[in-house]
């Protein structure tokens, strides 16, 4: 039986939206999100701006896309980052070295232009941005098993099981986010998301209420 030799059309589209990809991805990485348009990128990788719409709706959709793949390498920092601590530590203090750890990734990679844009993008809800809010990411279940782990351990009292109390503290970081945004030059978020944070550990750690 004689092979099936792949589709060359199919081959040559897969290769020019991996150079869009690489290309748009390089350029963020150099510029703000708002500070590339189509025609930068277009233009680096020698096609046409036609030819980018047959791969990418738009260049929020691309971006949806470059996002999703940040999140999901991200959130795999984030856990080997939890998994490298001490297992011994206690849950609060773990959670605190994970929200700052989170807060410097916002401020020193993502920038705040950027994050603006991801929330334009979550709030119009124009792109698919379920990698940013869904319930099933990483980071949810990064803070989950912490919770998990603190209750188990006793360290821990909530009436919340911790699937609520991971949503709480995921929630937490993404509104003082949105308040770096707001505020931004005048918020320092690495501060802020670890003082939010603390007041929700304060608040079910049983350590912090015996030594009251």
């Amino acid at each position: 039986m004689r092979e099936k030799k792949p589709d060359k059309r199919k081959v040559q589209g897969a290769e020019t939206r991996k150079k869009l990809y690489e290309i748009a991805k390089k350029l963020f990485s150099e510029r703000n999100f708002s500070d590339v348009n189509v025609e930068d990128i277009t233009d680096e990788a020698g096609i046409t701006k036609g030819a980018f719409y047959v791969h990418f709706e738009s260049k929020d959709a691309l971006i949806a896309s470059l996002i999703a793949d940040y999140v999901a390498s991200a959130d795999m920092d984030y856990k080997a980052f939890v998994e490298a601590l001490p297992n011994n530590m206690p849950a609060s203090e773990v959670i605190l070295a994970l929200t700052q750890k989170i807060a410097d990734e916002l401020v020193d990679t993502v920038g705040c232009e950027n994050m603006k844009k991801i929330y334009q993008m979550l709030l119009t809800g124009i792109v698919d941005t379920e990698a940013v809010k869904g319930y099933g990411r990483e980071l949810y279940l990064l803070f989950y098993s912490i919770l998990d782990k603190g209750i188990r351990r006793g360290e821990i009292t909530s009436s919340l099981p911790p699937e609520a109390l991971s949503r709480h503290f995921v929630m937490a970081i993404r509104g003082v986010s949105y308040e770096w945004c707001v505020r931004y030059p005048d918020f320092d978020l690495k501060v802020q998301a670890v003082e939010h944070c603390n007041l929700l550990v304060e608040g079910i750690c049983s350590c912090t209420n015996n030594n009251a």
